[in-house]
């Protein structure tokens, strides 16, 4: 325990970059791509950002996951993989900025990466001084082929924090963990921190929202750091989920105040999918200047005992305008209405017998009509493996008609 205060008080000053008051927005590579990533495709999909509006909408990061570093010269410095990159990655940082946006790449605190491409363990600074050289805006630091003591794993991490803030340059610092006890420790590290598996399944995109829950990591999280729960899955062949579950994870990662980085082939994105990525009402929420974590307000963990997938659960975040994002969702195998109970508008933060307007987020913000929270509010018939509603609910202070 007292190595632990010790470290504490060594990271309490934190990143120091300004970045991450808002939950970073953007793209990465690897369930799209995966080592078959090159410098074209990520050319494209940068394009391809700017030619759908998604730059319009806050997502700026177009970030290389692993398997662009091809190793070190003598000197230490990691250079690109022929030819699928060129040695430098400064022309391709270029490139993306001269379309209005930033660019981010992958390393490892290790020493090797996942895919077993060099990892920074031991070149913090001279790979932080490289990133930074090349115009380098946002970095993600894996946890493969490294120590796995929390204690090791929050030093290594702190070094290339420390490596980053001493290049004066803002890079946004990614950290992937993959577990949750970096929740307390994740903002004096990182401006996002991974508390959970992959999530190339939905199964783990379950377990990932369980983990928020049960840990109540939103007591970690605001503006400067956020939970992350891992990437926007969608479709590609590297991972793949339906449309629904994409529309039930883009709502549950927004009222989780989560990072929504796609990473989906952006280019051949289904109609369903570009349309839940660009809802307005529903970024809002996830970018909602409040900077507070939604939680669950109803419902247990959805992966069961078993192992299973099952159940519905209600989660709640409040909005900088003290009204309420809420969020109604069923994992289970058949429709199932959902309904909200006084103790239900209780945890999501309302009065009881205060007034409610609704209003559908999904359906371009339509009024659904008015509620009192003493009484239970019921969804009909959600849709069974994924079926969501997001609603906005705005109290109101005159006579309940």
């Amino acid at each position: 325990m007292v190595l632990l205060f010790v470290l504490i008080i060594g990271f309490v000053h934190g990143l120091d970059n300004g970045l991450g008051l808002l939950p970073q927005m953007g793209y990465n590579s690897w369930y799209s791509f995966g080592c078959h990533v090159n410098q074209t495709l990520i050319m494209e999909t940068a394009k391809q950002f700017s030619v759908l509006g998604l730059d319009k909408l806050g997502y700026q990061y177009v970030n290389i996951d692993d398997c662009w570093a091809g190793g070190r010269y003598s000197n230490g410095t990691v250079y690109g993989q022929s030819p699928a990159f060129n040695a430098s990655l400064k022309g391709l940082a270029d490139y993306v900025h001269s379309l209005g946006l930033k660019f981010g790449v992958y390393t490892d605190r290790g020493t090797k990466t996942c895919a077993g491409r060099p990892g920074a363990l031991g070149y913090e600074s001279i790979d932080a001084a490289t990133y930074a050289e090349w115009g380098v805006d946002y970095l993600k630091e894996d946890s493969c082929n490294a120590d796995g003591n929390q204690l090791v794993a929050f030093s290594e991490y702190a070094k290339m924090r420390d490596a980053l803030n001493a290049t004066g340059r803002p890079i946004f610092y990614s950290l992937c963990g993959w577990n949750e006890w970096y929740g307390p420790m994740g903002m004096a590290l990182a401006n996002s921190w991974r508390i959970g598996t992959d999530d190339g399944n939905w199964h783990n995109i379950l377990v990932d929202i369980d983990q928020n829950a049960q840990y109540e990591l939103h007591k970690y999280a605001g503006p400067g750091g956020f939970n992350d729960p891992c990437l926007l899955v969608g479709e590609g062949p590297q991972a793949k989920i339906t449309n629904q579950q994409s529309r039930a994870q883009f709502s549950m990662w927004s009222v989780m105040m989560a990072p929504l980085l796609i990473s989906s082939d952006v280019t051949t994105l289904s109609g369903m999918n570009l349309e839940t990525y660009t809802n307005k009402d529903v970024i809002a929420v996830n970018q909602d200047k409040a900077g507070i974590q939604g939680i669950r307000v109803q419902g247990e963990n959805l992966i069961l005992k078993n192992n299973t997938i099952g159940g519905t659960n209600i989660w709640s975040r409040e909005l900088i305008d003290g009204s309420r994002a809420m969020v109604f969702l069923n994992v289970g195998e058949t429709a199932v209405d959902i309904s909200c109970d006084t103790e239900c508008w209780n945890n999501a933060g309302f009065y009881y017998g205060v007034n409610v307007k609704i209003y559908d987020l999904w359906d371009n913000n339509k009024f659904l009509g008015n509620v009192s929270t003493a009484n239970t509010y019921t969804i009909k018939n959600v849709s069974a493996s994924g079926g969501v509603e997001m609603y906005k609910m705005v109290p109101y202070f005159d006579e309940y008609p």
